[in-house]
């Protein structure tokens, strides 16, 4: 009970600390973002929400066809498009932005035998989305020439571990020179949790790599239209338009900001918006930018909190 407090207690002064870097040491000038505000062009917003909120269908079913790897069956599209969006309602409850992970697992796992196997399919759907969004950025960072070293250095190193732990989790001998020196240092118990982690996520590397080359690219589809929903809510806001290269270079970083422990990522989420955007689009443009993308998460977890208390979830079956 202590450690659960002494967590959320964490949470909450990180989320914290980051709000008031943005409200008072970041010198918006809040008068001009309320006027911003005012001034955006609504058709364009619109338009940009529509599209995020339709994401969520791509999002469901690349954690579907991870999951059929599991269940080696055709799975219910819609309970587990219901999940996914109760699960970005418990987002902003539960640890970090990917908190609402935890409610899905707990759905996935309870009539199950093998519940750490058909668990991973969480972390696996997590990591596809990560290394395609990633992925992009990588290619994008070639093809923009106004990025900062600290930027570049950071996606390049966050692609090649990426791509490392793909190698090293889907190929066994190329795990095995990596683990054979270290394993003699290993404690037993924790050598036999570590194969078993390892055996998990190799399962569904390679048990199943036609669903496993769909998740993929249900994945690229996914990353792409969410870049450029949030492309739209700039140019709702400047009214002109912009290069894109920046988004698949900016967003990535961000989505990765959001998994340190806080509120839902609020907080780091408006201050990493501030830090990489302002010199692109404007300082109070880019504040405007994360108020605009927190009100889509809000509306998204109210959308999902009505799914949760009236679908009878509960009651559902995955197949």
């Amino acid at each position: 009970m202590k450690k659960k407090f002494n967590f959320t207690f964490l949470r909450i002064t990180i989320s914290f600390f980051f709000l008031y870097i943005v409200l008072s040491k970041s010198q918006i000038k809040f008068k001009e973002v309320f006027d911003i505000l005012k001034d955006v062009h609504l058709p364009t917003l619109i338009l940009a929400y529509i599209l995020l909120f339709l994401i969520n269908i791509p999002l469901a079913l690349r954690f579907k066809y991870i999951l059929e790897i599991y269940f080696e069956k055709n799975l219910s599209s819609f309970f587990i498009l219901k999940l996914t969006m109760i699960g970005l309602f418990f987002n902003n409850f539960l640890p970090t932005s990917a908190g609402g992970d935890i409610v899905k697992i707990f759905y996935i796992v309870r009539d199950e035998k093998k519940k750490f196997l058909s668990g991973i399919s969480v972390l696996i759907d997590r990591y596809i989305g990560a290394l395609t969004v990633m992925t992009m950025g990588t290619i994008s960072i070639f093809f923009y020439k106004g990025i900062e070293r600290k930027i570049y250095y950071s996606i390049i190193i966050f692609f090649i571990l990426l791509i490392f732990s793909f190698y090293f989790f889907s190929k066994r001998e190329f795990a095995t020179i990596f683990y054979s020196p270290v394993k003699k240092f290993i404690p037993p118990f924790l050598n036999e949790k570590l194969l078993n982690f390892y055996n998990s996520i190799h399962f569904y590397f390679t048990q199943n790599r036609k669903n496993l080359r769909i998740a993929i690219f249900i994945s690229f589809l996914l990353q792409i239209l969410s870049i450029f929903s949030q492309y739209l809510l700039s140019i709702s806001i400047i009214k002109h338009n912009l290069q894109i290269l920046p988004f698949f270079i900016f967003i990535p970083l961000i989505w990765t900001s959001t998994l340190i422990p806080s509120l839902g990522g609020l907080g780091i989420r408006e201050f990493t918006y501030i830090s990489l955007f302002s010199d692109f689009i404007g300082k109070e443009n880019a504040y405007v930018l994360s108020l605009l993308v927190l009100t889509n998460i809000i509306l998204n977890s109210l959308i999902g909190g009505i799914i949760f208390l009236i679908s009878g979830i509960k009651q559902s079956k995955l197949t």
